[in-house]
């Protein structure tokens, strides 16, 4: 919509009636419902609430926790992995076998991939996008004929 003088003029005129308009309480039961959630809230100990919400030293002593038992699990994930090399070499050998029945699947299965004319990949992907499409549709039309008139 454009402001010409009789938009800002009918603008002026709306926002007049609507400001002379007397204000409405509310309703007795949504007041009471109101405060009593607001007291609840109030009474609620600092750690049932959102971290920003949190006493200051709190917080700094929840993110040095958080920075010491990160800085431990980056240690520990060093000491278990760095034990010792005989027992990394233990399990190497023991998973060989099943690396290499891991590695001649993955290369049956891109030769298979190779295989596929392009055309037929694009053509499943259309057939994809044409089935998603047509079940939106069809939820809509079922939440449209279900919830319409409700």
């Amino acid at each position: 919509m454009s402001n010409t003088p009789d938009n800002q003029s009918l603008e002026r005129i709306t926002a007049a009636v609507l400001r002379d308009l007397p204000l409405r309480r509310a309703p007795v039961s949504l007041e009471a419902r109101v405060l009593a959630e607001l007291e609840r809230r109030a009474a609620k100990p600092w750690w049932q609430s959102s971290y920003r919400e949190w006493p200051v030293i709190v917080r700094a002593l929840f993110v040095i926790a958080c920075a010491a038992l990160g800085s431990l699990a980056v240690r520990a994930t060093g000491w278990f992995l760095g034990q010792s090399t005989a027992t990394l070499s233990g399990i190497e050998s023991n998973l060989s076998p099943a690396m290499a029945s891991v590695k001649a699947t993955a290369h049956t299965i891109s030769f298979i991939a190779q295989s596929i004319p392009s055309i037929w990949i694009y053509g499943a992907i259309a057939v994809m996008a044409i089935a998603y499409v047509t079940l939106f549709g069809i939820g809509a039309a079922a939440y449209r004929t279900l919830h319409a008139n409700r």
